[in-house]
């Protein structure tokens, strides 16, 4: 009868842990559902918002300005987007870009990109090759230049 007993016993702590092992695997598939989901809404929120910054870049102003067309002299510009903030001052003496001073530069991706005006006055061009994995930031310093040098630009004689 002994035998018996122990035998109920070992059952009843057996169905005991099932029984355990089962409410536990139940709060860790719910964490697991709760961060999947936390997961999507963040991949989506990134998706829209690169979606949202390429349309607003796409939209920046660009004039194709000659530097034939600049008069000597120093010229602002400044661009404002969502993700970057951008304010510019560029110096142009005898049809090419001398200086280019940077007066405001706010946004995640603004630092990366600074060499891109070295890049402008070494070539003496507006339009150089962004700067890889920062292209909208790229795109927003040059829109940001040839808005200044549109300014100074002589009527008529803008374009390229």
């Amino acid at each position: 009868m002994m035998r018996n007993s122990k035998k109920l016993d070992c059952r009843i702590k057996s169905d005991n842990d099932k029984l355990f092992s089962k409410n536990k695997k139940l709060p860790t598939a719910k964490l697991l559902m709760y961060f999947a989901v936390v997961f999507v809404m963040f991949c989506s929120y990134l998706i829209v918002r690169h979606k949202n910054q390429v349309l607003e870049a796409k939209n920046l102003p660009f004039y194709n300005t000659s530097l034939e067309a600049v008069d000597d002299g120093t010229y602002y510009g400044k661009t404002y987007t969502k993700f970057l903030h951008v304010q510019l001052e560029v110096t142009v003496q005898n049809h090419q870009l001398q200086n280019i001073k940077v007066l405001e530069n706010k946004g995640s991706q603004g630092q990366k990109v600074e060499p891109i005006l070295q890049e402008m006055i070494k070539q003496n061009k507006v339009v150089v090759p962004a700067i890889k994995g920062e292209e909208l930031a790229s795109l927003v310093f040059i829109s940001c230049v040839d808005s200044a040098l549109h300014s100074g630009a002589t009527p008529g004689e803008r374009v390229e």
